[in-house]
């Protein structure tokens, strides 16, 4: 099965701090990913070169075929990507801010009201669809970002965070919304909710000073008695609990 996305390599420097370090990563149609590691590991960087809002210092990006630096048009239109903090005009309603990125992620305008209606419906926000963004919690805010993420139907989803701001029950209902789109999707996500997403995670990547340290599925992680919690702990090494 081809990779959807390739980090064949790649690092990253701010100044004289390495925040990426030679680092190999694959994620293919089905799979769904999840990023650990402790706050400054890298994890977000690492997703934004994966995006190609960081330009790598050093190896390459391959979003579906597509090398991100020769054709980043074309490899950010085969992905959807939710930051950790997702930003949205806050005047508008959903519905706008949806239909609006709808039309900018070029979908025909005879396209867009079933496309908005799908992702309203995969981020369970019929309810507050017409609210305008500004008075809405933050955990659904995420979800309108996880809405925009999906836009398109893209075949990659890199979401960083996805679960800040959310209750346990949002958390439960993005997690089971996630593992449906993994089916036939590419889906990479960077969480601390380690239990709450083992469910969803095909393969567990833990990032330590910049590098994988370890990537394989939850069980293969473990060792004895350990829950997945414990095991990506004792990979993070010392200090990390």
């Amino acid at each position: 099965m081809g990779s959807l996305l390739e980090l064949r390599g790649v690092s990253r420097a701010f100044g004289e701090r390495r925040a990426v370090r030679e680092t190999t990563l694959a994620v293919a149609r089905g799979e769904a990913v999840l990023l650990v590691g402790r706050n400054g590991a890298g994890k977000t960087t690492l997703l934004r070169l994966a995006t190609g809002f960081l330009d790598c210092d050093a190896g390459e990006v391959v979003v579906d075929g597509i090398a991100m630096a020769r054709e980043r048009t074309r490899a950010q239109a085969r992905l959807g990507y939710l930051p950790e903090q997702a930003t949205a005009p806050a005047e508008l309603a959903v519905d706008e801010h949806l239909w609006s990125r709808a039309r900018l992620k070029g979908l025909a305008r005879g396209a867009v009201a079933a496309a908005v209606d799908r992702v309203v419906e995969a981020a369970a926000l019929g309810d507050v669809r017409r609210r305008r963004i500004g008075v809405l919690s933050k955990g659904f805010r995420q979800r309108v970002g996880l809405a925009d993420a999906l836009l398109g139907d893209p075949p990659l989803l890199v979401l960083d965070e996805p679960t800040s701001g959310m209750d346990p029950i949002q958390v439960r209902e993005l997690r089971d919304r996630l593992a449906a789109a993994a089916a036939d999707r590419a889906v990479i996500v960077s969480s601390h909710a380690v239990t709450d997403l083992e469910s969803l995670a095909t393969r567990v990547a833990v990032v330590v000073d910049g590098a994988v340290v370890a990537d394989a599925p939850p069980a293969e992680l473990r060792r004895g008695k350990e829950t997945l919690e414990q095991a990506v702990v004792r990979l993070m090494g010392p200090g990390a609990s």
